[in-house]
């Protein structure tokens, strides 16, 4: 997925995301060795359920996510690495071991985002979770347009509810955001033959907006596995190794664009969230699908991060 998605280029240059705070507000972020060797990037974790202090996931959702993004690929030999695979990583659990939470632990969950931005260097928010949209304004769709103006960019998966239209989830609605929908990569980097996946939920939003912005692999995604979690015991056909597991969703495909976020934001620390947004917007391909189902089309790291130095050529 890492390869279909233009990352590896960018490592070639050493844009990895270093230095670059990603935040995964999910179900928590286990110590694993692709995290935490040879040095420890899990620069910081909050919970908002049990209120433990060391890092844990005891669902395993988070974790996956956590890897999708920044995993180093170290119990693989390289082999599963997320875009950003040195950046840091900041865990915000809000979603219990059944992966189900309160809604006012979300919106706790990112204002203390917000408030710790400046010391872990919080650029990127991403949130693999959902509730059904409703119109108008709500807590949650409040604070994360706080969090954007704050400038953290905040990538949202668009949901899992497919292939009906208006079935973007909450906080995927929000039209600032960057909203993500998954595709399949057919398990080959050829993005010729990619589709957007079924299950991906469509726009448009309650309020008309068109989204997702744009997809991202997210069918049989392999990143980090948690022994003895929650999904790690439910599925246990999904088990690659004891280090790896394989899971599908647009909860996948969202931590794989927050990845190539934080590389853009590495290799040029000035963006603010609409600029990142506009660049992956406009360098995306599009798979030739309805633009409520692809956005703009399929993520390219590589296109978004050349596009960013025409840019900088223009304004000298």
């Amino acid at each position: 997925a890492t390869a279909t998605v233009g990352s590896p280029p960018l490592w070639a240059k050493n844009i990895s995301g270093k230095g670059v705070g990603i935040a995964i507000v999910d179900t928590g972020i286990d110590p694993h060795p692709d995290l935490t060797q040879p040095t420890n990037r899990i620069v910081a974790f909050k919970d908002f359920v049990d209120g433990n202090t060391e890092p844990y996931d005891d669902n395993g959702h988070g974790t996956h996510c956590a890897g999708d993004a920044a995993g180093n690929g170290s119990a693989s030999g390289g082999k599963y690495r997320g875009p950003a695979f040195e950046a840091n990583l900041i865990g915000v659990k809000v979603l219990n071991k059944m992966g189900a939470g309160r809604l006012s632990d979300l919106i706790a969950g990112v204002e203390w985002c917000i408030n710790q931005r400046v010391k872990y260097n919080i650029r990127v928010l991403s949130m693999s979770l959902g509730t059904p949209a409703a119109r108008g304004d709500d807590p949650l769709v409040r604070v994360i347009k706080e969090a954007w103006a704050s400038g953290i960019a905040v990538v949202a998966a668009a949901g899992n509810e497919g292939p009906e239209a208006g079935t973007i989830s909450s906080p995927g609605i929000v039209q600032e955001i960057i909203t993500v929908g998954a595709s399949d990569d057919r398990n080959t980097e050829d993005r010729t033959d990619d589709t957007v996946a079924q299950f991906s939920s469509r726009g448009p939003t309650p309020e008309g907006v068109t989204k997702p912005d744009l997809v991202s692999p997210g069918v049989n995604i392999v990143s980090l596995r948690v022994k003895g979690s929650y999904l790690d015991k439910l599925s246990t056909d999904n088990r690659v190794d004891p280090y790896y597991t394989s899971m599908s969703g647009t909860s996948m495909a969202t931590p794989i664009v927050a990845g190539i976020v934080a590389q853009l934001l590495q290799q040029k620390p000035t963006l603010d969230p609409d600029e990142v947004k506009a660049v992956l917007v406009n360098s995306a391909d599009s798979l030739g699908e309805d633009e409520n189902a692809e956005g703009a089309g399929l993520v390219n790291a590589l296109a978004a991060s050349e596009r960013l130095v025409q840019v900088d050529s223009k304004e000298r």
